[in-house]
């Protein structure tokens, strides 16, 4: 369902792990483990400075990347009411 991936950012020059939620025709929304957390679009074109991890593509490994995403979100947000639907639904589904 979803997939861990490190990604290179061309404004920043820096390299950034994320959580691939959804692949459409043009756009990819990914959540990126740093703060502030939230759903990002990126387009599809620069997926080749993507590298995928395949390390969390087990149960147990995608379970733990979900969990650190519900983590990061409680602290960066402090009540669950305050956290955006978007980023809710994805340890929600999973």
């Amino acid at each position: 369902m979803y997939k861990v991936i490190q990604l290179r950012d061309a404004r920043t020059q820096g390299w950034f792990v994320a959580l691939v939620i959804a692949e459409g025709r043009k756009w990819t929304k990914v959540v990126v483990y740093e703060y502030p957390i939230r759903v990002k679009k990126i387009l599809n074109t620069e997926s080749k400075n993507w590298k995928h991890l395949t390390r969390y593509d087990t149960p147990k490994g995608m379970k733990y990347a979900v969990k650190m995403i519900h983590a990061m979100a409680k602290e960066y947000y402090r009540k669950e009411k305050n956290i955006p639907k978007s980023l809710k639904k994805v340890y929600n589904d999973y």
